[in-house]
């Protein structure tokens, strides 16, 4: 992981890019060979990923949600109405 990632305020527009950067953090995070700087760097970022990945997680849930009863909403309507 570049350290000019570390410093960088840009979050990825992808779930996925997110994710894999975060993934890359834990590993550093894990290893032995890390400097304090690093450490404070990398847990900073770390946390700013993770709350972006969770409200990107929410938000897919709430639209599964709603697009759920829309289709619950649909099928129920189609099945009362005895002409189709």
């Amino acid at each position: 992981m570049k350290a000019s990632n570390l410093d960088s305020n840009e979050i990825p527009a992808k779930f996925d890019d997110a994710l894999a950067e975060l993934r890359q953090l834990m590993q550093l995070l894990e290893g032995d060979d890390i400097s304090i700087d690093t450490l404070t760097q990398s847990i900073r970022r770390a946390s700013i990923l993770l709350k972006h990945c969770q409200k990107q997680l929410q938000a897919t849930e709430d639209e599964v949600k709603i697009l759920i009863q829309e289709l619950g909403m649909a099928s129920s309507d189609e099945s009362e109405d005895p002409s189709v």
